[in-house]
């Protein structure tokens, strides 16, 4: 099981370092900026039904816009 796991950490150290870290800043800043687009335009489909009493007519929608509007400001920020 420690090989299992040890081989899954090492994977995804790699994939951090060559996709997440080692980038320029500017490709950061153009990653960040298109999740932030994409979490407004899923906002905005989350917001669209039939049901006007309510804003939020798709929950799921908008979990995932604030969980892409989270990883775009901490990309931008942090990464």
């Amino acid at each position: 099981m420690n090989l299992i796991c040890g081989a899954l950490k090492n994977l995804w150290y790699e994939f951090y370092n060559n996709c997440v870290k080692n980038l320029d800043d500017k490709t950061k800043m153009i990653v960040g900026i298109s999740c932030l687009v994409v979490s407004m335009f899923v906002f905005v489909l989350c917001t669209k039904g039939g049901n006007k009493a309510e804003m939020v007519n798709s929950w799921f929608l908008f979990w995932v816009s604030l969980i892409v509007f989270v990883i775009g400001i901490y990309y931008m920020a942090f990464a």
